[in-house]
């Protein structure tokens, strides 16, 4: 008896069956890595992205806290000028205070001055050198110099005290004009630091809205990757699900053509076993071929 031993008629259809499920499921499979591997790119894509917007947001940040560090530095700045210019008013202040104390305190009316009274003694000298006067008015005009030499004498020390108060009247002056100086230009100087001050405070706020934006993106970016990373995940998992699927198809046409080997080898072990001679030989192969063709294991063809 000769032939070729193949499968019988219900498991090579099972077979075929298997084969063309295998063979949509591997075209599944195509499909699903090939979305996969466009999520992956997605999320690489958008990972490199929220990179770049962290790589610029350093920069950034690290100029904001620069401006901030000036901004602090114009604050410290700002409260020594205004706590200098506070004791420069109370110090002009005091001046003015001193200058008007002063001025009240000065003596009112007008004074002779040791020059006129000198002049006048001189006028009264010649007169009594040169002229011819009767005794009465020549007595007269000389308590006239008497008085005049003790106005005189009171004349020279007012004066003294007259520019004693004129010097001190210009240096309270002096120290008036001063003292609004300072003020003043500690005005100007507070007027300056408030200015660079809300400079510096513009550009925080514009470095913040930018940083804001920044912020914004990547938040944006992670919310995108999040959502692809789910779209990913979901991918591995349909194909997990098919290669499984596959695999148990794959282990199935294996198992079927693995059991049909087996059963043919399990037929010749037993006709080898059982052999007795040519007849005995005979008889055992055809029984135990009888026996593989109940079970539908295997069919012949010529």
């Amino acid at each position: 008896m000769s032939g070729r031993l193949t499968l019988s008629e219900a498991d090579e259809q099972a077979e075929r069956e298997d084969r063309e499920a295998l063979h949509r499921l591997e075209a599944k499979i195509r499909e699903a890595r090939a979305r996969r591997q466009s999520h992956l790119d997605d999320v690489r894509q958008l990972s490199s992205e929220q990179k770049s917007l962290y790589d610029q947001r350093l920069p950034r940040q690290e100029a904001l806290e620069a401006l901030n560090r000036e901004h602090h530095e114009l604050g410290r700045a700002l409260g020594d000028l205004r706590r200098q210019r506070d004791a420069a008013r109370g110090q002009l202040d005091q001046a003015l205070v001193r200058l008007r104390e002063h001025r009240a305190l000065s003596p009112r009316g007008e004074r002779a001055r040791p020059e006129q009274i000198q002049r006048e003694i001189a006028d009264l000298e010649m007169r009594q050198q040169t002229l011819a006067v009767p005794i009465a008015e020549e007595n007269l005009m000389i308590l006239r110099l008497r008085e005049l030499t003790r106005s005189l004498e009171e004349a020279k020390r007012h004066a003294t005290e007259h520019d004693d108060r004129a010097r001190r009247t210009r240096e309270l002056e002096a120290a008036l004009t001063q003292a609004r100086t300072e003020v003043d230009r500690l005005g100007i100087e507070m007027g300056k630091a408030h200015e660079a001050r809300e400079r510096t405070m513009q550009a925080m706020r514009a470095r913040l809205v930018e940083e804001g934006r920044l912020v914004a993106e990547m938040r944006e970016k992670g919310r995108l990757r999040a959502q692809t990373m789910e779209r990913l995940e979901a991918s591995n998992r349909e194909v997990g699900t098919l290669e499984r699927e596959a695999d148990r198809l794959f282990q199935q046409l294996r198992s079927r053509r693995h059991e049909a080997r087996q059963t043919v080898r399990d037929y010749n072990r037993t006709v080898r076993e059982n052999v007795a001679g040519p007849d005995a030989f005979a008889r055992a192969a055809d029984a135990q071929l009888q026996e593989l063709l109940k079970r539908g294991r295997i069919t012949l063809g010529g």
